[in-house]
């Protein structure tokens, strides 16, 4: 008999056999489940938080270069009115200078023209005592010869 009950499993097998299946199934229903869930929800969450992070990262880029675009433009559009502004000043300083020149140029010509004047004057005055020395002499030689 023995043997006959080796040939045969024993009933105590099976039912520790269902048991564990039972005890598998309520450990997979109550823990494995729930962590599992939680896992998995933690990698949408992850994985949503990293597809917008990589949004916000392209947005960013794009925002940078939009500010480095305009930064361009500023820095193009102050150089040419600097230079406009330098331009400008160039050109006004030349006028006053050929104003300045201009005006030194008729004080210069009314000077000499002023010396020219008084001088003909002097001349003339000169002139004058001239013809009244030469007279002087003329008579003082007559009174002499007389």
């Amino acid at each position: 008999m023995e043997i006959q009950q080796a040939l045969y499993p024993n009933v105590t097998v099976f039912v520790q056999a269902f048991l564990f299946i039972i005890f598998l199934f309520i450990i997979r229903q109550i823990l494995v489940k729930p962590y599992s869930a939680v896992i998995e929800e933690r990698e949408s969450i992850t994985a949503k938080n990293y597809e917008e992070a990589k949004k916000l990262q392209e947005e960013a880029s794009k925002f940078f270069e939009l500010a480095k675009e305009e930064l361009e433009k500023a820095s193009l559009t102050s150089k040419e009115i600097l230079n406009s502004a330098k331009r400008e000043v160039e050109k006004i300083k030349a006028e006053r200078i050929a104003q300045v020149e201009r005006e030194a140029q008729e004080e210069i010509e009314r000077a000499v023209e002023e010396i020219r004047k008084k001088l003909e004057e002097e001349k003339q005055k000169l002139q004058g005592r001239i013809k009244d020395i030469a007279e002087e002499i003329v008579r003082k030689i007559e009174e002499e010869a007389a």
